[in-house]
């Protein structure tokens, strides 16, 4: 909650190497990515819900991740916001051929999905 959405995202970049020039660079590329470009300096407390996500979700990926698992990523979330944030996580997976594996309840969100997997009393379907 200390540092700002810019740092929260090139520190994670760091746990590769200690080269912190490219762990912002990257950091700011992402973050243009999920369109929070101006709010590089914002600590979380001056984000948004959606934001916040969106910059969790830039720190997930910032490390070029084969696979993002995403636990009811837009659960706090309006359903506006659900639905651009879920957008994001989709739009990113796709153009970087990451893999994204989803879990939600939120059938309309999971219709935008390439494969649904359910999840009834214990048994997959």
């Amino acid at each position: 909650s200390d540092f700002t959405s810019l740092e929260n995202v090139y520190m994670a970049r760091l746990s590769i190497d200690d080269n912190k020039k490219k762990a912002v660079l990257d950091a700011k590329s992402i973050i243009k990515k999920v369109g929070l470009d101006k709010r590089l300096s914002h600590l979380p407390s001056e984000l948004s819900g959606g934001e916040s996500q969106r910059i969790a979700i830039s720190r997930a990926l910032i490390n070029s991740p084969d696979i993002i698992l995403a636990d009811e990523p837009t659960g706090n979330l309006d359903t506006e916001t659900s639905a651009s944030v879920f957008d994001t996580v989709v739009n990113l997976a796709k153009e970087t051929g990451l893999s994204a594996i989803v879990a939600t309840h939120n059938l309309d969100l999971a219709s935008r999905l390439d494969r649904i997997i359910y999840l009834n009393k214990g048994v997959i379907s």
